[in-house]
């Protein structure tokens, strides 16, 4: 897989950003992980998933836990996470990994992304990621994915099965959105708007050169005239990628991991049916998580 990326954002599909003090950050949206297709499964039949295993990470004292029923049999240090407000942010919600892989080449960032724990989208937890020429990539700031150690990205990796819950959080608890309540039926077209959104910057690479109405663009540059001109004719170019059908069951996968019980998204221009409770937690979901959406640049 190749993209054509603008001259002035060379830097950024490569990975790396170099500030006047000499620091590096790895700031690509997506330099650590691959895009999406529809082959790779978005979700994991309940039956698969192992019980009493799951993953918590807490962006809040970043940490993550290795739980199994009752006891922590591992917490360890989170290196690095998407820069909050940026639009490669890292997700919260409660997931199940699908996949894993020893060494995973990303053809975006061209870099290897060692003991790979695939987790949503373009987000993976993994160890630290290298070039071909085998210099790891530095820096404070990933592209959003969970950033640890080798040695513990070994840990992670050996104990997560297909199937063990991944849930990504703020909360010192280190729970998501546990409490349900039915609400009142509506229909919110923002909503699926905000969340053609939310999925593009979690599956589709954002500075790719892209054609739309006869001229050259990128999807981050659409993202304003969808959630601000309300130009549905973006959600269609976003979803032509993943295929529409993948997209609206994207969609409604990550309502699920949001624990967004009574919201069901039918079309890419259609309101999301939902309650009035579902509307304002994924509202909130959004300022806490998805910032950049409320004022995308």
């Amino acid at each position: 897989m190749s993209y054509v990326v603008h001259s002035s954002m060379r830097a950024l599909a490569l990975g790396i950003l170099t500030l006047s003090a000499g620091i590096i950050y790895v700031i690509a949206p997506h330099v650590l992980s691959e895009e999406v297709t529809p082959e790779k499964p978005l979700v994991v039949a309940a039956d698969q998933v192992t019980p009493g295993k799951r993953v918590i990470v807490n962006l809040t004292t970043m940490k993550l836990e290795l739980k199994n029923g009752t006891s922590i049999p591992e917490i360890v240090p989170i290196v690095s996470k998407g820069k909050p407000g940026s639009y490669y942010e890292t997700p919260g919600g409660r997931y199940t990994s699908d996949y894993k892989e020893k060494l995973h080449f990303s053809s975006i960032g061209h870099v290897y992304m060692p003991l790979s724990v695939h987790v949503f989208g373009n987000f993976f937890i993994h160890g630290i990621p290298y070039y071909p020429d085998g210099t790891r990539v530095a820096g404070i700031y990933s592209g959003g994915c969970i950033r640890l150690s080798d040695e513990d990205a070994q840990k992670v990796y050996d104990f997560v099965e297909k199937g063990t819950p991944v849930i990504i959080t703020q909360e010192e608890a280190g729970t998501f959105m546990e409490e349900t309540s039915n609400g009142i039926a509506t229909e919110d077209m923002d909503m699926t708007r905000s969340m053609v959104a939310t999925i593009s910057l979690e599956f589709l690479t954002q500075d790719n050169d892209i054609e739309f109405r006869g001229a050259t663009t990128t999807r981050r540059e659409l993202l304003r005239d969808l959630l601000i001109e309300k130009d549905d004719a973006v959600s269609d170019l976003f979803a032509s990628h993943l295929g529409k059908g993948a997209f609206i069951h994207a969609m409604n996968t990550k309502a699920r991991a949001l624990n967004l019980s009574h919201t069901v998204f039918t079309d890419l221009d259609e309101p999301a049916q939902t309650t009035d409770y579902d509307a304002a937690r994924f509202k909130d979901y959004i300022s806490t998580y998805k910032s950049y959406i409320l004022n995308p640049k």
